[in-house]
């Protein structure tokens, strides 16, 4: 077992979790003090040493199953009946929670349906998705969220339909998990871990490219959207300008003024509190940057209460304020769908004018900027050859306290085709290659 968990660190490593000499020690003494024959103690385990944060767990709890495969489950009491009735089965026992069972049904609803080819380098997701549309999963989960089991009085019926809807929806999730890892078990036994783990080897949520990350891997990003606003956010306070007024402070004004019996008095004052910053936010909203866009989007409504005030603007070939948008709506994905709706950003063609843009801002909106304003340009400098109008790049500039420009694309494509980043960079205080929300925490660090 002990080689297991070295194979598990290493690939763990290999896509950056963290792991230590020392977190390999106490994962063999935590080994040492459970039931080994408990694969759920086991797992619980070894993620208390080897993933030591939230955003690490998806990633063990995949790789575990590949290195901690269990014993096999044998469905095959289960081959004799058909696929009408494997389903009814797979409903009932969802119904009562008949985990052992589950097992057994996922075991053979794999051999069934899922038409596994030896020796192919795949990572498996297809068989399960063929799985789970053989088992009408999607069905059963209607199924069992309708059920109703007493008559429930109008006042409390809605609450038991969301209950229901919560139930059924836990249930369904812990059995597709159940064939995933039946998957991912025969796929271990017919090629081995560590070729399985290379197929399905992926980049954290945090070290994925914003140009090219899935929209499940999006949604997991903004997991650490919070704590980086709330990082965010403090730097720029302290560097913010002080205030001119300070507070007394009264007890160091009586101790410098002991030796004189309190005549005269020697007046100390606090450090002067900087100001609460200012913040603006313009983000290109256009198709090529659409994930990084939403992404920008979702840091702008974690920043709103954050700062004295934040206005948030959103351009392709114009520019639209959505601050308001941002403030009225119940969530990011409310506001990013208005956005889309209504078209804002486009005032023109549709394709990104990022000088027209930016010179809009500066001749309508340089009013949302003062000393105390740090401004936040998000987006690819990629112009479609228009004028990429530095001029007003530089007033902006002007009048703002700093100017930081997060550019998703890597910094070698910033002279490329039609990407005006390399004119745009040495107006600002600070252009950064920003492609991984690692880059951005990266990126705060660096203001400190």
């Amino acid at each position: 077992m002990i080689d297991s968990v070295r194979a598990l660190a290493a690939e763990l490593r290999r896509v950056n979790v963290p792991i230590v000499t020392s977190d390999l020690i106490l994962a063999a003494e935590a080994l040492d003090a459970i039931d080994l024959t408990r694969r759920e103690t086991v797992r619980s385990a070894l993620a208390s040493c080897l993933a030591k944060g939230a955003e690490y767990r998806d990633t063990f709890d995949a790789l575990f199953d590949l290195y901690f495969t269990g014993t096999p489950v044998d469905g095959a009491g289960l081959s004799g009946l058909s696929d009408d009735a494997l389903r009814t089965a797979t409903a009932t026992a969802l119904r009562r929670g008949n985990r052992s069972f589950l097992r057994e049904i996922a075991a053979e609803a794999v051999r069934r349906f899922a038409r596994m080819e030896p020796g192919r380098a795949v990572a498996g997701t297809y068989y399960i998705f063929r799985t789970l549309r053989e088992l009408h999963v999607e069905e059963i989960r209607s199924t069992l969220a309708a059920a109703r089991d007493v008559v429930l009085h109008d006042g409390i019926a809605g609450a038991a339909d969301r209950l229901r809807d919560a139930r059924a929806d836990r249930a369904v999730a812990e059995f597709e998990r159940t064939v995933e890892s039946e998957v991912r078990r025969r796929l271990v036994a017919d090629r081995g871990a560590d070729a399985v783990a290379a197929v399905l080897r992926a980049p954290l949520p945090t070290d994925a490219d914003f140009l090219t990350a899935s929209t499940a891997t999006i949604a997991r990003m903004n997991d650490v959207v919070e704590p980086l606003a709330r990082r965010l956010s403090r730097v720029l306070a302290e560097q913010s300008p002080a205030s001119a007024r300070s507070r007394l402070d009264v007890r160091a004004t009586i101790r410098a003024s002991m030796s004189t019996g309190g005549s005269p008095v020697t007046l100390r004052h606090l450090p002067p509190d900087p100001l609460r910053p200012r913040l603006v936010v313009l983000a290109d909203v256009s198709g090529s940057v659409a994930a990084f866009a939403g992404f920008a989007l979702q840091l702008a409504f974690a920043l709103k209460s954050r700062f004295s005030s934040v206005r948030s603007f959103v351009f392709v070939d114009g520019v639209d304020e959505v601050t308001s948008l941002i403030g009225r709506a119940g969530s990011i994905t409310e506001t990013t769908r208005v956005i889309n709706t209504r078209g804002l950003g486009v005032w023109g063609d549709g394709h990104s004018d990022y000088g027209n843009a930016l010179a809009t801002f500066s001749g309508r909106h340089l009013d949302a900027i003062d000393f105390r304003t740090t401004v936040l340009i998000l987006g690819d400098a990629r112009t479609n050859y228009r004028d990429p109008r530095l001029d007003a790049v530089e007033e902006i500039c002007r009048v703002a306290s700093r100017v930081y420009w997060l550019n998703p694309e890597r910094r070698e494509l910033w002279s490329d085709g039609d990407s005006a980043m390399s004119e745009y960079a040495p107006l600002v205080t600070a252009a950064v290659e920003c492609r991984t929300v690692r880059q951005l925490e990266s990126f705060v660090e660096t203001l400190k």
